[in-house]
C-alpha cells in the first residue's frame, strides 16, 4: 500500500471509528445466541483465516520483533474485548460505545508513561470531565451508591484499549502494518479459543447470528484492524484516539435505531459530559471559552 497524506490517514481512521461504532449493535445481536467467548472467537477466527489468506507472503517475513509487537497489542486487544463483551451482555449499546471512548482520554497519560511525554493540561482538563461523565453513567442515582457491574466492566475495557492504540502507535511506524496486524489478530484468536474451550458450551448454528458474525469479522475487525494500524502509522497517536472515539456516538445512535434502547436525562447528561472531555482532550478547551466570552449575537 502506498503511503499516506495526515488527512487520508484521518479519513481511513473516521472509517475504523464508524465501523466500530456499529459493532456494538452487530454485537448486542450476535450475543442473543452465542456466548461471549463464542461469539469473540468466530469474530477472529474468520478474521485471521482472510488476513492469512491475503497476507500470507508477507508473514513470512515476519520478525521477531514482529511478534513481540503484534502480541503486545493482541494481549490489550483480546483483554478489553472480553470486559467489552461481558458488559454488552447487561448494558446497553450507547452506554458500552461511550464507556469505550472513554480511552482516548486515557491514550496521552499511557503514553506518557512509556515516552515521558508530558500530557497537556487539556488533558488533565478531560480526565476530571470523563471522571464525571462516567459516573452519572455508571451510578444508579434512585438507588444512590449502587454501582452498574456491566458500565464497570466495560470502562475497564476501555483501559485496556488504551493500551492498545498506544501500542499500535508506537510499533506501527517502522513495522508492516499487515503483518503486526495479522499477528495482533492471531494472538487474540488463540487467547479466546482457550477461553471458549475452558467455557465448554455447544456452538448453535442460527441466520441471524451467523451475519453478525460475518459483519463482526472481516469488516469490524479483519478491514478495521488493518486500516487502523496502517492509518496510525502515518498520525500521531492521540490524534488518531480522537478520530477513534468518534466510535461512541455511532455506537449511541445505532443503538437507538435498531435495538430502540432509550435514556435517562442524566444518561445522556453524561453521554454530553463525555463528548465535551473528548473534545477538549484533542483540540483544547479554548474554543470553549471563547463561546462563553463571546456568545454569537444575532443581527436583527
Amino acid at each position: 500500500m502506498k503511503e499516506l497524506t495526515s488527512k487520508q490517514a484521518d479519513l481511513m481512521l473516521f472509517f475504523v471509528a464508524f465501523f466500530w461504532g456499529t459493532g456494538f449493535t452487530v454485537t448486542k445481536m450476535a450475543l442473543e445466541v452465542y456466548t461471549t467467548y463464542q461469539v469473540l472467537f468466530l469474530r477472529f477466527i474468520f478474521a485471521i483465516l482472510v488476513s492469512l489468506i491475503l497476507f500470507h507472503k508477507k508473514m513470512k517475513n515476519a520478525t521477531k520483533t514482529d511478534v513481540k509487537a503484534g502480541f503486545i497489542m493482541g494481549f490489550f486487544l483480546a483483554v478489553g474485548y472480553i470486559f467489552q463483551t461481558i458488559g454488552l451482555t447487561g448494558t446497553s449499546a450507547g452506554n458500552s460505545a461511550f464507556l469505550t471512548g472513554t480511552n482516548v482520554v486515557m491514550v496521552p497519560f499511557f503514553y506518557y508513561m512509556v515516552t515521558k511525554i508530558k500530557p497537556g493540561k487539556n488533558n488533565l482538563i478531560a480526565a476530571g470531565l470523563m471522571f464525571v461523565g462516567i459516573i452519572l453513567l455508571t451510578v444508579d442515582f434512585e438507588n444512590f451508591g449502587k454501582f452498574n457491574l456491566w458500565d464497570f466492566l466495560t470502562f475497564i475495557s476501555a483501559i485496556c484499549f488504551a493500551w492498545q492504540v498506544v501500542s499500535t502507535g508506537i510499533f506501527a511506524s517502522d513495522k508492516d502494518p499487515a503483518v503486526i496486524a495479522t499477528i495482533q489478530m492471531v494472538t487474540c484468536t488463540v487467547i479466546f479459543l482457550i477461553m471458549m474451550l475452558i467455557e465448554n458450551q455447544p456452538i448453535v448454528y442460527n441466520a441471524k447470528g451467523a451475519l453478525s458474525i460475518m459483519y463482526l469479522s472481516l469488516v469490524a475487525t479483519m478491514l478495521c484492524f488493518l486500516m487502523q494500524t496502517f492509518g496510525q502509522k502515518y498520525t500521531s497517536t492521540t490524534h488518531a484516539a480522537i478520530i477513534l472515539s468518534l466510535e461512541a456516538i455511532v455506537g449511541s445512535v445505532f443503538g437507538v435505531l435498531f435495538l430502540h434502547e432509550k435514556y435517562s436525562v442524566m444518561t445522556i447528561v453524561g453521554f454530553v459530559v463525555i463528548f465535551i472531555a473528548v473534545l477538549i482532550a484533542e483540540i483544547g478547551y479554548d474554543w470553549l471559552l471563547k463561546k462563553i466570552k463571546n456568545p454569537i449575537v444575532k443581527s436583527e
